[in-house]
């Protein structure tokens, strides 16, 4: 019975052991200005650039990291308050998800309804080609939380298996 307890420990200790070299290793950021944190598996460079709308410039803040054939992008931008005040959420979502879907020449492959602290957004899933006609997915979430329009997202190749990073990623963020 010794010999067996002492076994399992030592199968227990390699199978933690084992799990633990798996996993991945992330770091949280955090965004004073753009009230956001998430964990991401690399560290995110900030960018930000103007952007003519029809409703006039707007300031589009970025983050971006990349990992492996990964990059994983928090973005975030300010519409006129007006604005948003006078057009339905929904439509808004709607006006993001196809903007997206056509300036990256893909193809909406799902669509969920979700929501971030009772903020509304989407979840989506775009297929895509990317440097020299390789085959991505791009799976992100959208929220509207005021007049902030934050996109979370991680573009990987169609091939690539592990989205447990990727989930963790769209998952961690959160308001600040």
């Amino acid at each position: 019975m010794k010999q067996f307890i002492g076994g399992s420990l030592i199968m227990t200790a390699l199978l933690v052991t084992a799990c633990n070299q798996d996993q991945a290793i992330t770091e949280d950021f955090s965004s004073e200005a753009g009230q956001f944190s998430i964990s991401t598996p690399a560290p995110l460079e900030e960018t930000q650039q103007s952007v003519d709308t029809p409703v006039g410039p707007i300031e589009i803040y970025t983050f971006t990291a990349e990992q492996d054939d990964a990059a994983y992008v928090v973005a975030y931008s300010d519409y006129p308050p007006e604005i948003v005040e006078q057009t339905d959420p929904d439509q808004l979502l709607d006006s993001s998800r196809d903007g997206a879907i056509n300036n990256l020449g893909g193809t909406l492959v799902s669509e969920e309804a979700i929501d971030l602290e009772g903020n509304p957004g989407r979840s989506l899933v775009i297929s895509t080609d990317v440097n020299a006609g390789e085959p991505a997915v791009i799976d992100s979430r959208i929220y509207l939380v005021e007049n902030r329009l934050y996109q979370i997202l991680v573009v990987m190749p169609e091939d690539d298996n592990d989205d447990a990073a990727s989930t963790n990623f769209l998952e961690s963020f959160s308001l600040n």
